[in-house]
């Protein structure tokens, strides 16, 4: 007989939905596309593919279903009352829970529901359907936070499978596949909240539609949706319940794949289908749909450029192949652009491994003019080795995931230094003439203060022959209204030469000569500044450990600097603790600031004056700074 089951025990916590997808809530759409298509290519690398190299083709259609259809469904809508009724006591300021349980009786109880069926084809299937533990079939329903894939695939955290439940307004997935071991097997599955029964247990919250007595499943296809047959290889997951009311949802599933199968898609590996012929995504078409605006606001801007190396790779594409663990397993490309103000992008490389599914756009790279490449990680053992490194939404490397952080560090320092030493040695002559200085202030800290490993050099910051003398001082920083003490003798800390060589350094802590210095006139922003918006190149700007010194070409009323936190993929705010900004190396020179968050606003910056801001913020740690700099708008 087939049921619901919602296993339950005496003494378990409440499991809430914190715990279910939260690293997919963000754009469900995006990442139901990109995790649904990495795991129809990862069936490749399985030992029993074989398709004499067809395209693997994905499809998504949305159709609606006769509520009583649902399996289950009376027994189904009971779970969902209870839950309300459990919920609504249970939170007594937070109405999110029990919201989603009244809304999901709402959909209940409709006569027809909207569903999305998502089916895969020149697959496998899930193999395993007849094992109790470790098979592809009970990795995707069963087990949580397992993965097992083979060498060379692409999913490596066992997470991806909750995108499909965030799309969903019941947390509700039904599973059927036919797979190469000759097996069919279907499931259903909910991913609720935990909920106390009436016989004194609470429920963990997931249920499960499958046969009583059987292995976790039902021996057979399930067919929800009408006139669909499933006649080969593959599997079919159906959402339940699908969110998504507009027909933007199309449109973005077309802008994630190409984000992140734009070279599956090129190489004919991958084909996407969208409501049975509406939309089809394929190696011939793909450069119809980067072009589409509609599209393209959905798209990563870095894209176009990335396909624009793939279709020109005969013309005008630098290749330099690599040995990282084994011979030739990385494989950079990299073109000049001719086009930047179309997608007005920054350089990036994306890194994109085996299974044609780029990770992340690799960024902060030397500016050596306009220009895009691709990392191909061809080998099975880098390929392996920097999956593991990855975060669960697969667009970030993490020393800190590895057992020996210390050596995935270092990894990944070679890797990146391979870029950037290859970008440097095969661009530098080609385009030298080239080299634009805007944005420069996206590439600090830059190369004059990093050692070969990317890492800062413990040295002084070096100016130029104008500035002969520059205080450098300890990263505790002083608060502003607070007077500060000079040193025992009265004299600076430290003293440089023309060359930025250190002549005598004597307190290592900043000393002020004044010992009742004019505090700052406020400490915190007290007006807008909606017009200091204008992109500054200053005449210099140096970063190291927690000071920036800088100076501009022209007189500025108001000066905007904002930093920001940058990595491999990603960008945060910092929060400053504490804030002192100086002139021309002595704190007697007062300027009017005021700061919040992660920027800060100087007043009557003089061409003249060169200034330093020393800062704190929260948690601090070594982070890689990114610095843009802005100007007041003319009126």
């Amino acid at each position: 007989m087939k049921n619901w089951k919602f296993p339950s025990a005496k003494g378990l916590s409440i499991n809430g939905f914190n715990n279910i997808g939260e690293e997919f809530k963000d754009d469900p759409i995006l990442a139901l596309a990109k995790e649904i298509c990495q795991n129809s290519l990862d069936t490749k690398f399985i030992k029993e593919y074989s398709n004499d190299n067809k395209t693997i083709k994905v499809t998504f259609d949305e159709f609606w279903i006769d509520n009583k259809r649902i399996p289950g469904y009376d027994d189904f809508l009971k779970v969902f009352e209870d839950e309300y009724e459990f919920n609504k006591s249970f939170y007594k300021n937070d109405k999110e829970v029990p919201d989603f349980y009244k809304h999901g009786i709402e959909v209940l109880k409709q006569e027809k529901i909207r569903c999305l069926r998502i089916g895969d084809y020149n697959t496998t299937g899930l193999i395993g359907s007849n094992q109790m533990q470790s098979s592809p079939w009970c990795n995707l329903t069963k087990n949580a936070g397992v993965s097992d894939k083979p060498e060379g695939s692409g999913g490596s955290k066992g997470m991806g499978k909750f995108a499909s439940f965030i799309c969903s307004s019941l947390y509700t997935v039904f599973y059927s596949t036919y797979a190469k071991d000759e097996l069919k097997a279907s499931c259903g599955i909910a991913r609720l909240s935990g909920f106390n029964l009436k016989d004194g247990t609470t429920a963990l919250g997931e249920g499960y539609y499958e046969e009583d007595g059987d292995l976790f499943r039902i021996p057979e296809l399930l067919n929800l949706e009408f006139n669909y047959p499933r006649n080969e290889f593959g599997t079919d997951i159906y959402i339940i319940g699908f969110k998504e009311d507009t027909n933007d949802w199309k449109k973005k599933i077309i802008a994630s794949v190409i984000d992140n199968f734009f070279l599956a898609v090129y190489k004919n590996e991958l084909e996407i289908n969208i409501c049975h012929g509406e939309y089809i995504l394929n190696s011939s078409n793909i450069e119809q749909y980067i072009n589409d605006k509609k599209v393209m606001g959905y798209m990563l801007q870095e894209t176009p450029y990335y396909y624009n190396i793939l279709k020109n790779a005969k013309n005008d594409i630098i290749t330099v192949n690599y040995s990282f663990f084994s011979e030739n397993d990385l494989t950079l490309k990299l073109r000049i652009d001719d086009d930047k103000e179309q997608y007005n992008s920054v350089n990036t490389v994306a890194a994109v491994r085996s299974t044609g599914m780029k990770i992340l756009d690799i960024k902060y790279l030397p500016r050596l003019g306009c220009y895009h490449g691709i990392l191909e990680i061809n080998g099975s053992k880098v390929n392996d080795y920097f999956r593991k490194l990855e975060n669960a939404n697969h667009n970030r490397w993490s020393a800190n995931r590895s057992n020996n952080p210390e050596e995935a560090q270092n990894m990944i320092n070679k890797l990146n230094n391979f870029i950037k030493e290859t970008i440097k040695n095969k661009l530098t002559s080609t385009i030298k003439d080239e080299i634009d200085a805007e944005g420069i202030s996206e590439l600090l800290p830059d190369d004059e203060l990093l050692d070969g490993n990317g890492s800062e050099k413990n040295e002084s910051i070096i100016i130029d022959d104008i500035i002969s003398k520059i205080e450098i001082r300890d990263n505790n920083i002083n608060n502003k209204n607070q007077p500060n003490e000079k040193s025992e003798n009265g004299e600076d800390d430290v003293e440089l030469d023309e060359n930025g060589n250190i002549i005598k350094e004597k307190n290592p802590f900043n000393k002020s000569t004044n010992p009742n210095p004019q505090p700052n006139s406020y400490s915190r922003p007290m007006e807008k500044y909606s017009q200091v918006k204008r992109k500054i190149i200053p005449n210099k700007l140096r970063m190291k450990n927690n000071q920036i010194l800088f100076s501009t070409i022209t007189d500025e009323e108001i000066v905007k600097i904002e930093i920001n936190i940058s990595g491999e993929g990603y960008k945060e705010k910092p929060i400053f603790n504490k804030i002192n900004v100086s002139k021309n190396n002595n704190l007697n020179l007062n300027c009017i600031y005021e700061y919040t968050n992660n920027t800060i606003y100087i007043k009557e910056v003089s061409s003249k004056d060169l200034y330093l801001i020393e800062y704190e913020i929260e948690n601090f740690e070594n982070w890689t700074m990114e610095v843009n700099v802005y100007g007041k708008e003319s009126e």
